[in-house]
């Protein structure tokens, strides 16, 4: 298994594994029928992110592109010093800690950056495997937005804030 950078010829692995996740898993902000990103528009997606300073990862396994971590940063001066990670990984490469060693990849590429003090994240409370990863990882609970995400059932969930000072 290799993490590296992604690159454009990504983008199209990186849209599958995206549509993929947020079909199948309800740990998404995005719905099925909100996400409509194309070659061009991840492409651009990622371009402008590493234009922030941010970052776009992937891991690879037997040539295939299997998982990606995209890592934000924003470009306000009083936030410049942090930034925020989401991840998306392919069913047959889940519970393999896969998630784990791209988490511990972004915390050290964000070490070896000038700039980058923290790394946050949001979580949705019902999510308790990722959180559970996230705690080994050393991020801890900062605070959580009640009832901050609804879906079609009428449900609420949770946002749990969390951070990792470097």
């Amino acid at each position: 298994m290799i993490i590296r950078q992604a690159t454009e010829s990504d983008a199209e692995a990186i849209i599958a594994i995206r549509r993929n996740t947020i079909s199948e898993q309800e740990y998404f902000l995005t719905t099925d029928e909100e996400f409509s990103l194309d070659h061009a528009g991840q492409v651009k997606e990622m371009a402008d992110r590493a234009e922030a300073g941010g970052m776009t990862f992937v891991a690879e396994a037997e040539g295939k592109v299997v998982a990606f971590l995209f890592f934000n940063r924003s470009r306000m001066k009083r936030m410049r010093h942090n930034g925020s990670f989401g991840i998306g990984i392919l069913p047959d490469y889940r519970d393999r800690g896969l998630g784990s060693r791209m988490l511990q990849h972004l915390i050290s590429w964000a070490r070896d950056q000038e700039e980058i003090e923290k790394i946050c994240l949001g979580v949705f409370a019902t999510n308790e495997r990722a959180i559970a990863s996230y705690k080994k990882a050393g991020f801890v609970e900062e605070g959580r937005e009640i009832r901050q995400y609804k879906f079609d059932d009428g449900r609420y969930v949770d946002n749990v804030l969390m951070g990792i000072q470097l």
